[in-house]
C-alpha cells in the first residue's frame, strides 16, 4: 500500500515536472517567435521578455540591464517602477549584476543577507525588499552585454533549472539585441550614404559619389596619380564690375544661375565641376572614370555651353538690365589628380601645367567674346571632325601649342 501511494506521488510530481518543463519550452518557442516578429523593436523584444518571465518563473519582481560605458544600466524591469531606476548605473563588479557582468557566469542568492554581493542602495531607492536572486549574462560574441535579474521566487528557491530555463532566455534576447544593433547600424550606414549622395550629386556625378561612398573603407587617399584628362575652364567677362553695380545678393543670384545651366550641361556630358573660381569654374573630364570619349564629351558640353550663352544673357537683362560676355577654354592634357589637401580639408581637385595651360586659354578668349578656344592637343584628341580656325596669340606661356576658334562639328560628323 505504501510503495503504491509512493509510486503515485513519484508519478505526480513526475508529471508535474514535465508540464512545467512543457511550459517552458513553449515560453521559449514564444520569445524566439517574438524575437522573429518584433527583431528589430527591441523596446518591445524586451518588454516581451520580462512579461514571458514573469509568466514562466513565478516571481516577484525582475529587470534587465545593459551594458554601457560608464557600467550597467536599467532598461526594462518587472513590478518595479522604472522612473525610480532611472539615472541608475551599477558598476562592474558591483553588487550581483556588477558581479554577473564582471565574471560573465550566472549567480543564484537565495538568501540575500548572508550575500556579501548584495548591493541594497538600489532596493532603497525603488521601494523593493530583496529576499533571493538569480542572476544571468547576456553574452554576445564574447562580450557581456548586459544582465537578466529576477527576484525572491514565489514557490521555493531559485535552482538549476531556473538557472537553466534564464539562461535559455538571455541567450535569445543577446541575439535580438545583436541583430537590432547591426540593423540600426545598417540603417544608419544606409542613411548615410543616402546624406552623401544627396549632397555630393549637387556638384558631382554619379561616379564621382560611388568612388567617395564605396572607396572610403580603403582609407586611402588618392594622390600621385597621373591622368590624361580634357578641362574646361568657363569665365564671366567683366563680371567683377557688374557685381559692384548690382550688389552681393543679386550677384550670387545671377551666378547661382549661370552656373546651374553651365554645370549641368557638364554633369549631362559626364564631367566635374573641379572647383568654382567666383565668376567661372573649372570643370574636369576624366577623373575618377576615364573613357575613351573623354574629349569629346568635353567639347561636345563646351558646344552646348556656347548655344546656352544667349539664354544666360537674356537672363541677365531681364533680371538686372545688364549682361555681360563669357569665355570657355578647352585643353586635353596630363595632370595629376587626387584628394589634394590636409586631414582637415581635402579637395579632389587637379594640378599641373595643363591646368595652367587652359586658363592661358581662357585669358585669349577676351578677344574672342562668347567663343571657344581649344589647343591642337585636344583637336587631336577628338575622334569627331571639328569646324576651326587657327588664331595667331604668340605667346610663349604655351610653348609650341596651337590655338583654335571653335565653331562647331563638320556636317556629317558627331560627338
Amino acid at each position: 500500500m505504501a510503495d503504491a501511494l509512493s509510486l503515485a506521488m513519484e508519478r505526480n510530481r513526475l508529471g508535474d515536472y514535465v508540464v512545467k518543463r512543457d511550459r517552458e519550452l513553449d515560453t521559449l518557442k514564444q520569445i524566439g517567435s517574438a524575437l522573429a516578429s518584433s527583431i528589430f523593436d527591441i523596446n518591445q523584444v524586451l518588454n516581451y521578455t520580462m512579461d514571458m518571465i514573469s509568466a514562466v518563473m513565478s516571481v516577484k519582481a525582475g529587470a534587465l540591464l545593459l551594458m554601457r560605458e560608464d557600467g550597467l544600466e536599467f532598461t526594462v524591469a518587472l513590478n518595479i517602477d522604472m522612473e525610480t531606476l532611472q539615472g541608475i548605473r551599477i558598476k562592474v563588479g558591483q553588487g550581483v549584476a556588477g558581479y554577473v557582468a564582471a565574471r560573465g557566469n550566472p549567480v543564484i542568492v537565495n538568501d540575500i543577507d548572508k550575500s556579501s554581493l548584495f548591493y541594497p542602495d538600489v532596493d532603497e531607492i525603488a521601494g523593493f525588499h530583496t529576499k533571493a536572486i538569480l542572476c544571468v549574462p547576456m553574452i554576445s560574441q564574447g562580450r557581456v552585454m548586459g544582465v537578466i535579474e529576477v527576484f525572491n521566487k514565489t514557490n521555493g528557491d531559485f535552482n538549476a533549472g531556473d538557472k537553466q530555463l534564464l539562461q535559455s532566455i538571455a541567450s535569445s534576447v543577446s541575439v535580438a539585441i545583436e541583430n537590432a544593433n547591426l540593423y540600426n547600424e545598417t540603417l544608419s550606414m544606409a542613411e548615410n550614404e543616402r546624406q552623401i549622395r544627396n549632397i555630393f550629386q549637387k556638384f558631382v556625378p554619379k561616379e564621382v559619389v560611388d568612388k567617395i561612398i564605396h572607396g572610403t573603407d580603403t582609407e586611402q587617399l588618392v594622390v600621385e596619380e597621373f591622368r590624361m584628362l580634357t578641362l574646361i575652364n568657363i569665365d564671366i567677362r567683366g563680371f567683377s564690375l557688374l557685381a559692384k553695380k548690382i550688389g552681393p545678393q543679386k550677384t550670387v543670384l545671377m551666378l547661382n544661375h549661370f552656373f546651374s545651366i553651365m554645370g549641368g550641361i557638364v554633369f549631362k556630358h559626364h564631367g566635374i565641376v573641379d572647383k568654382y573660381l567666383g565668376d567661372g569654374f573649372l570643370a574636369i573630364f576624366g577623373a575618377p572614370v576615364s573613357d575613351i570619349q573623354d574629349a569629346d564629351n568635353a567639347v561636345a558640353a563646351a558646344i552646348e555651353m556656347k548655344e546656352s550663352i544667349p539664354t544666360c544673357r537674356d537672363y541677365w537683362l531681364k533680371e538686372i538690365g545688364d549682361s555681360v560676355d563669357i569665355g570657355i577654354s578647352v585643353h586635353t592634357g596630363e595632370v595629376v589628380v587626387g584628394n589634394i589637401g590636409f586631414d582637415k580639408k581635402m579637395d579632389y581637385t587637379v594640378i599641373g601645367d595643363s591646368v595652367n595651360i587652359v586658363f592661358k586659354l581662357q585669358e585669349f578668349t577676351k578677344s574672342y567674346p562668347n567663343s571657344i578656344l581649344i589647343s591642337d592637343k585636344t583637336l587631336h584628341a577628338v575622334s569627331a571632325r571639328l569646324d576651326v580656325r587657327e588664331i595667331d596669340v604668340n605667346s610663349a606661356a604655351i610653348g609650341d601649342l596651337k590655338v583654335y576658334e571653335l565653331a562647331g562639328v563638320n556636317a556629317g560628323d558627331s560627338l
